[in-house]
């Protein structure tokens, strides 16, 4: 008898923190702290001005984002005039050696390294003092053997998921 009554104390217990911490709009269990009077992101078309990269990327990054941001808050992702604001363009899709090996009397690139750099203009019309301008870049890098110039769109999303996920933290769960 006292074994059941601990468990539902502990049960009940348990729902109460889940009810305070999920009720006040604030704080998610995804990391989010979106204020309770923001309803909507809208995210621009992410242009690519570097110059490089497969002919989709514009579309694959912009796609990315949106299915980002709906995957892991709650937010409705809009066009334009949402209460947050996602507005960028691709400055860097450049393949550099990462790893030099000498064989012979010649310096090879053991691995090349592939960076993606995002500049971010980020509005916050609830809280002005939350918004930024930045750039966020991310890398990874691939077999000497490895064809840069046909590397799989997985690949590539894969990239921009990881460089997303950057600036989500910064914009919603302000880390």
């Amino acid at each position: 008898m006292i074994l059941k009554n601990n468990n539902r104390l502990i049960l009940c217990m348990c729902s109460l923190v889940l009810l305070l911490c999920g009720g006040c709009g604030v704080y998610s269990f995804s990391g989010t702290s979106i204020s309770p009077d923001v309803k909507s992101i809208s995210i621009q078309t992410i242009e690519n001005s570097s110059g490089q990269g497969p002919s989709n990327l514009t579309q694959i990054v912009t796609d990315n984002f949106k299915n980002y941001y709906r995957r892991n808050s709650n937010l409705t992702v809009l066009q334009s005039n949402g209460d947050l604001q996602l507005e960028g363009q691709i400055v860097s899709f450049t393949i550099t050696p990462a790893a030099i090996q000498r064989e012979g009397l010649e310096d090879r690139a053991a691995l090349n390294r592939l960076t993606l750099g995002i500049q971010v203009h980020y509005t916050n019309t609830k809280n002005p003092d939350e918004s930024f301008d930045r750039l966020f870049s991310i890398s990874e890098d691939f077999a000497q053997d490895v064809d840069i110039t046909r590397i799989p769109t997985s690949a590539i999303e894969s990239l921009s998921d990881r460089l997303i996920a950057d600036v989500f933290n910064k914009t919603v769960a302000n880390w």
